[in-house]
C-alpha cells in the first residue's frame, strides 16, 4: 500500500500525506453511512488501514475497532476516493497558480470555439504550459477579426483569474485571460525594460481599448519601450510623467490627459 501512495502522489503532484488524508476522509464518510455511526479511519505508517467506530451509549461514546480486511471496497468507494483525489490535485494547482494572477504571458492561440473564444496555449515559464479561456468580450473589437488572432498566432495576454470548478462532476481547472485590461498595458511596459528599470512606478489610469491607453509613471520610459507596447495592442500608449508623491500632480495630470482625448474625439466628430 505505501508504494500505491507513493505513486498515486507522484502522479498527482500531492504528497503521500495528502492523499492518504484523502483515503482516510473517503473511508470515514463511506464506513459512517455503512454502520450508521460515526467512523474514523487512520492509515498507520502509511501502510495499514485502521477504523473505529464511536457510538453514543448510556451517556457515553464506546469505540468498536472495524477489522478492515473484511470489509469490500467497492466500485463505488473507489470511485470516490479518485476523485477526492482529483479535488485535492485541481485545489493545489489552483493554489498555485493563483500567485501568477494580474500578470501579463505569453500564449498561442490553440483554438477558436463557435462563439469565438479563443483557447489560448500560456508560457507561464520554460517547461509549464496550460491552457486559458479568452472569452470573446475580453477581446477588443479591433482584434477580433484580425489575422494576428487566428490559430498559431502568438499574443500577450493578462491572466485575470484562476479557480477550480466541476465539469460534468470533474474536478478541473479554470483559467480566464484577457486583452482588455489596464493591467496588461503596465505588465507589457515593464516587460520591455531592462531589469534595473523596472523598479519605478507605472500606473494606466484610463484605456480605450484599440484606441488609447494613458499611462503615468516616475520617470520618463523609453520610446522603443512604448512603440513596443503600442504594436503589440494595436493602440497608441500615452505616457506622461509625475511625481507619485505629489497627488495634486497625478490627477491634474490624468485630467489633462482626459482632456486632451476628449478633445480629440470632439474634433472628429465635427
Amino acid at each position: 500500500m505505501h508504494k500505491q501512495i507513493n505513486n498515486i502522489a507522484h502522479d498527482h503532484g500531492l504528497t503521500p500525506a495528502e492523499v492518504i488524508a484523502e483515503i482516510e476522509d473517503a473511508l470515514s464518510v463511506q464506513l459512517s453511512h455503512q454502520y450508521n455511526a460515526d467512523v474514523a479511519v487512520f492509515c498507520i505508517d502509511g501502510n495499514q488501514l485502521e477504523a473505529v467506530i464511536y457510538r453514543k451509549r448510556n451517556g457515553g461514546v464506546t469505540q468498536q475497532t472495524v477489522n478492515m480486511s473484511q470489509v469490500h471496497l467497492g466500485t463505488h468507494i473507489r470511485q470516490q476516493i479518485k476523485n477526492r483525489i482529483a479535488r485535492a490535485t485541481t485545489i493545489k494547482e489552483a493554489a498555485y497558480y493563483k500567485s501568477f494572477e494580474r500578470q501579463a504571458f505569453w500564449g498561442t492561440i490553440q483554438k477558436i470555439d463557435e462563439e469565438r473564444n479563443l483557447h489560448v496555449e500560456l508560457e507561464i515559464d520554460a517547461t509549464e504550459q496550460i491552457i486559458a479561456l479568452c472569452p470573446l468580450n475580453r477581446v477588443g473589437v479591433h482584434e477580433r477579426h484580425s489575422e494576428s488572432f487566428t490559430r498559431g498566432s502568438r499574443r500577450a495576454f493578462h491572466l485575470r483569474k484562476i479557480e477550480p470548478v466541476l465539469r460534468n462532476g470533474t474536478p478541473k481547472l479554470k483559467i480566464t485571460v484577457d486583452r482588455t485590461s489596464k493591467t496588461l498595458v503596465e505588465n507589457l511596459l515593464r516587460e520591455q525594460l531592462s531589469n534595473t528599470l523596472r523598479d519605478f512606478r507605472i500606473r494606466c489610469v484610463k484605456r480605450y481599448v484599440g484606441h488609447r491607453s494613458i499611462v503615468l509613471t516616475s520617470r520618463p520610459l523609453p520610446k522603443a519601450t512604448i512603440v513596443a507596447v503600442d504594436r503589440e495592442l494595436k493602440e497608441r500608449i500615452q505616457v506622461r510623467f509625475v511625481d507619485f508623491n505629489k497627488p495634486d500632480d497625478i490627477q491634474e495630470q490624468i485630467t489633462r490627459a482626459l482632456d486632451e482625448c476628449r478633445y480629440r474625439r470632439a474634433s472628429r466628430s465635427a
